[in-house]
């Protein structure tokens, strides 16, 4: 049976889709808008854009994940909250729009550009997202600059996302609602240039909660699924594993970030983006500069040992010495296994 062809954007049911812009030249601080008249009426190709969008985010940018800052202090959150209850993107988005040129006047470098604002919902995922795009042309991407709207291209390539927000909106009312929630963080943002992205990031408020001891634990759980997910041999993952748990050590040793991108590298030579790719991705929602809790990294590595005459050999994971199923005292030399069965090995 040939495998069913699915079209890019099948899985996007594309609630809200809205583009306005903002002109500013660099260097200067003066900025205007030019808002939409209108939402566009969403077809196959704004459902491509955001589908294309939407894996250029994850896969190729790098995402960074946090939560809302202060509700108080946060305009692009209170606009949010109040779209949630009266339902009226374009207000939403025209509302934003006036609280990003305020933004954007306080940096000089900074330039104008198209600000899309998406609100759909992804059902492969079955997850529901707000997203905030800021794009120029020069990114692959032809808008109408009359019109405010997507010309009809036939082939459509996005490179790297500089700055953009996406809100899992299903994981922010989960956050909000269930106060035993394990839900972490709910909001990704894609920071860019260093320089540029700060009136990006106060635009939308993002506050990175990812404790060290979470972004650790993130590190961990993603190069396990990884792992078994492209079917490493045992004797690949432990070598795998061995590298990513070497070069964390180093990093925290000399004080330095350990970053995600460094990892995938040391991962595959060949395929230096892989790993990075998977571990972007929100499932796993790991950032490109991970907080290090040495205690947490440590389950990564492995122990191996043998004797001098090659009579013994042994090897385990550090996960069992933390969870105390092999205890070492290093005062009698002694290594203490619990709950293991040999008795089919032994001879009586």
């Amino acid at each position: 049976m040939a495998k069913e062809f699915k079209k890019i954007g099948h899985n996007i049911n594309l609630h809200w889709f809205i583009i306005h812009k903002v002109n500013k030249t660099a260097g200067e601080r003066r900025a205007t808008l030019k808002l939409a008249k209108t939402i566009i009426v969403p077809t196959d190709k704004e459902r491509r854009f955001v589908a294309i969008a939407s894996e250029a985010y994850y896969k190729k940018s790098a995402p960074t994940y946090g939560i809302f800052d202060d509700l108080k202090s946060n305009k692009f959150q209170r606009e949010l909250l109040s779209y949630k209850k009266l339902q009226d993107f374009y207000v939403f988005s025209c509302n934003c729009m006036e609280y990003y040129k305020n933004n954007i006047e306080d940096v000089a470098p900074a330039t104008g550009g198209f600000i899309v604002f998406v609100h759909y919902f992804d059902t492969e995922k079955n997850t529901e997202f707000v997203l905030v795009l800021s794009i120029n042309n020069k990114d692959g991407y032809v808008f109408n600059e009359d019109k405010l709207t997507i010309e009809d291209t036939k082939n459509i390539e996005l490179n790297k996302i500089d700055l953009a927000c996406q809100i899992n909106i299903t994981k922010w009312d989960d956050y909000q609602n269930n106060p035993n929630s394990d839900v972490k963080t709910y909001l990704s943002l894609i920071k860019g240039n260093k320089d540029l992205s700060v009136y990006f990031m106060k635009f939308i408020g993002n506050a990175n909660q990812t404790t060290s001891t979470e972004s650790s634990k993130r590190l961990v759980n993603a190069l396990d699924s990884f792992c078994k997910k492209n079917k490493y041999s045992r004797e690949k993952t432990v070598e795998t594993k061995n590298r990513v748990s070497d070069y964390c050590k180093d990093c925290m040793k000399e004080k330095k970030e350990i970053s995600l991108s460094a990892i995938s590298a040391l991962i595959d030579i060949e395929n230096p983006t892989l790993f990075q790719e998977y571990a972007s991705d929100e499932e796993q929602a790991v950032d490109e500069v991970i907080s290090g809790d040495a205690k947490v990294l440590r389950r990564i590595g492995s122990v191996k040992y043998k004797d001098k005459e090659g009579k013994l050999s042994i090897e385990f994971s550090n996960e069992l010495l933390l969870d105390k199923k092999i205890v070492y005292d290093d005062n009698k030399k002694q290594l203490t296994i619990k709950d293991i069965s040999l008795s089919d090995q032994i001879p009586n």
